[in-house]
């Protein structure tokens, strides 16, 4: 599956390549950009960071976008690799929907504290979801998604989660005040689970990939931890490795 921030920076990279938006013109603003992809200008921010990211082009407040080069930039040094960043997470929440499985209270068990990477004994409250595309529902789950909030913030999270549509991670900062800092990410190859089978509209050990986010505070305080299972014919990952630069002498 394709996002639509992805879509739009995809074409946008495309036009700069092809020569429609020349090396130190400046992009159409957010407002435009939104009406011509027909999408929430918070997409095209999105769409914007990707194209930073990779140096196509950079942003100036009051001074818009600006394209800086046609294709991907290189300098000299060590590699870095960038997964993206938490709103790019974030962003996945607006344009899927949520339909919620089961909701439960649990206390992590030994087998439960390893996946999550917690201490054993630890509260959380589980959230049970599909993520669907939006406007079709002939169209397969794109995944399952078991959400663990921890339990200072379960009671607030229960009250308001039918009324969110974002990601559970932007209630939780609303809800403490605080913002996350960081999500480390875990991928690996799986088989899809028996009991997610069927809901997910998938053959038993099907190919699969389990992504983890643990989601941290500055302190390095976990609050909420996803457990993803992703049909491997239904989702790609992509990142992008650039170089880093130098260090000045």
């Amino acid at each position: 599956m394709e996002t639509r921030y992805a879509y739009v920076a995809r074409v946008l990279a495309e036009a700069i390549a092809g020569g429609r938006h020349p090396v130190g013109s400046v992009l159409p603003n957010e407002f435009e950009l939104a009406e011509q992809f027909a999408v929430s200008r918070s997409t095209v921010r999105a769409a914007m960071r990707e194209l930073q990211a990779s140096g196509l082009v950079s942003r100036k407040k009051n001074a818009g976008t600006r394209v800086e080069a046609t294709s991907p930039q290189r300098g000299a040094g060590g590699f870095t690799q960038a997964l993206g960043s938490i709103e790019a997470v974030q962003q996945f929440g607006v344009e899927t929907e949520r339909h919620v499985q089961r909701v439960a209270e649990v206390v992590a068990d030994d087998a439960l504290a390893r996946n999550l990477g917690c201490r054993p004994g630890r509260r959380w409250l589980r959230i049970s979801s599909l993520r669907m595309i939006p406007g079709d529902a002939t169209l397969p789950p794109i995944c399952w998604t078991d959400v663990y909030i921890d339990d200072a913030f379960a009671a607030e999270v229960r009250a308001r989660m039918d009324h969110h549509r974002d990601i559970f991670g932007t209630l939780v900062e609303k809800i403490s005040g605080r913002q996350f800092s960081e999500i480390r990410q875990d991928i690996n190859a799986v088989g899809v689970p028996d009991d997610m089978a069927q809901p997910l509209k998938a053959r038993p050990g099907a190919y699969a990939l389990a992504i983890r986010r643990q989601y941290l505070f500055s302190s390095n305080e976990m609050a909420e931890v996803s457990l993803s299972i992703h049909p491997a014919d239904r989702y790609s990952y992509t990142t992008r490795l650039t170089r880093q630069e130098p260090a000045s002498t």
